[in-house]
């Protein structure tokens, strides 16, 4: 098969599939050894078949309200577990009925922080900063 490789070109012959499995039939048969490892000994065959790869079960995991899966885990119980999440995370304030509670209430936060600061300011007996929390707290009302 002719190739072309930035500007190279080349003759490929893929092996055949009879081939590769010669070359995997033909083993050397040696005997066992001995390893250690932190003082741990352990035997190596270098006969024996490989044994199959092991296969990690698969998991739903949650990162910061973001659900993933490991290994092919079940999709639609990360979904459902995200959705659970979220709901569990939002906040459970009530709701107020109209706009001029919210107003109402802010500026009631708005006074109850200025004239924290201006008794932590007369308490200090800084008169500049007094006079301008004064004047803050005239317009807020």
């Amino acid at each position: 098969m002719q190739l072309t490789y930035r500007g190279a070109q080349y003759n490929y012959t893929p092996r055949s599939a009879e081939a590769a499995q010669e070359t995997t039939v033909f083993r050397a048969i040696r005997s066992s050894y001995t390893l250690h490892y932190r003082g741990a000994a352990y035997t190596v065959d270098p006969n024996a078949e490989p044994a199959l790869p092991f296969v990690h079960p698969g998991a739903n995991l949650m990162y910061r309200g973001v659900a993933y899966t490991l290994n092919g885990g079940d999709r639609a119980a990360a979904a459902v577990q995200t959705r659970a999440s979220v709901v569990a995370s939002q906040p459970r304030h009530q709701k107020a009925s109209n706009d001029a509670e919210f107003v109402m209430t802010h500026r009631s936060n708005l006074r109850t922080n200025v004239q924290r600061r201006l008794q932590i300011a007369r308490e200090r007996g800084d008169q500049n900063l007094v006079s301008l929390l004064e004047r803050e707290l005239q317009q807020i009302v």
